[in-house]
């Protein structure tokens, strides 16, 4: 067999799940924003919150990632920088270095992966095309260090945040991340169907979320695989936080539980779900409770339109009928219950984040979780509970499509 011709140097593409055209079509989606911004080179200050260093390379860890109008671009790692491999005549050579580099094959053929310099030399890598404006992504990362030898090496640049466009550009999902987020859904519906054998009497939460988290992993989830159960306890008695009991006690008749899978499969996309059980015939109180927060996660879905609103609008329609219904959406600052999911979780758009005043776009994945109260007025009337339902969404010019395919609705288990 003639080894040579099986693509061995291109880091074996055939099982990437990105293809090479992906990861360019990414950078090139950067570089029409960059054309529209007029900005000569686009610096990437934060990589992990919203995973732009997987999005770009197909790798995580890195610290920086700078994009030119054309050229190479670079992915700088986390990493302390060894100079033993770049010495000249007893002295550091960081071009050198670089250029060292790019004899790898990365899954991206635009990118080249450099270990972490100082300021100092990053700064001369980004001052190299000698930009006159200089695009930023989440400049709130910028450290004084680099700033001051940015600015003191191109004292006349302009600097221009670019976050908002590149986010929104990200979170547009093309037909490979589309193929990986369906492979996602697939992997945890095969584990959620499988609850109603896993959950029983007699048996601990702590043993159901080992079985969910072990099967996460062996179909395929990393990064953050996450499967949780809890048992909130006796359906007409107050839980005990927002987890529940003892997650080592074991279910009883009379137990009301949420399930929340929230993993991601193949490319590390992210999808997620939660629905609510119950240990026997649910009480008419527990019941309704559920209702409730079934009526109101899909009220904030119907709004869910292109060109239409924006997440801060929704969520201010959805607080007023959730109130018309006589219960109460949770006010707590920080619970962001609209956002969108990509590689490995987290990505604009997002309630409570820069992107909430935009309106929303087609082609965009939303992770929906409005959370209701349910009241005890018999044991205390100031008492609350927090009552919700999990899904993920893919929006369409005719609204949001449901992606995942599992009815809302109470499962009730005997």
């Amino acid at each position: 067999m003639d080894y040579s011709q099986h693509n061995m140097v291109a880091r074996y593409e055939q099982v990437e799940l990105f293809s090479r055209g992906e990861y360019l079509r990414r950078i090139n989606g950067v570089r029409d924003i960059m054309k529209q911004k007029n900005v000569d080179v686009a610096l990437f200050l934060e990589c992990a919150e919203e995973t732009y260093d997987h999005w770009l390379t197909g790798r995580r860890f890195l610290d920086y990632v700078i994009i030119p109008a054309d050229g190479r671009c670079f992915g700088v790692l986390y990493s302390e920088f060894d100079e033993s491999s770049c010495m000249v005549s007893g002295k550091a050579d960081y071009s050198r270095y670089i250029l060292q580099q790019e004899r790898y094959e990365d899954p991206c053929d635009e990118m080249t992966f450099i270990n972490r310099l100082p300021d100092e030399k990053i700064a001369d890598l980004i001052a190299s095309g000698n930009p006159s404006r200089i695009g930023l992504v989440l400049p709130d990362h910028m450290n004084a260090g680099l700033f001051d030898a940015l600015t003191a090496k191109l004292p006349k640049a302009e600097f221009a945040d670019i976050t908002l466009d590149v986010a929104l550009f990200k979170a547009v999902k093309s037909d490979e991340e589309m193929f990986a987020i369906k492979q996602s859904v697939k992997m945890q519906r095969k584990i959620f169907e499988a609850l109603p054998q896993m959950i029983r009497p007699g048996v601990t939460p702590a043993q159901v979320n080992k079985e969910i988290n072990f099967y996460l992993s062996e179909l395929g989830s990393s990064g953050c695989v996450h499967g949780m159960l809890q048992n909130k306890g006796n359906m007409d008695t107050p839980a005990i936080g927002f987890a529940g009991k003892d997650p080592h006690i074991p279910i009883g008749y009379g137990d009301r539980l949420f399930c929340m899978l929230e993993a991601n499969g193949p490319g590390h996309q992210h999808v997620a779900f939660g629905r609510h059980f119950c240990m026997g015939d649910p009480s008419p109180a527990f019941a309704k409770s559920v209702e409730i927060a079934i009526k109101t996660h899909s009220y904030a879905v119907s709004l869910m339109k292109p060109d239409s609103l924006t997440l801060a609008q929704i969520a201010v329609k959805t607080r007023k009928y959730c109130n018309r219904l006589g219960y109460t959406l949770m006010e707590r600052v920080g619970w962001n219950w609209m956002h969108s999911l990509g590689a490995y979780y987290y990505e604009q758009y997002s309630l409570e984040d820069y992107s909430e005043d935009t309106p929303l776009r087609s082609n965009i994945l939303l992770h929906c979780h409005p959370v209701t109260y349910r009241t005890y007025p018999e044991i205390d009337p100031n008492l609350r509970e927090d009552q919700m339902i999990l899904n993920t969404y893919f929006i369409t010019e005719d609204g949001a499509q449901d992606i995942v395919g599992i009815p809302l609705d109470l499962i009730v288990l005997h």
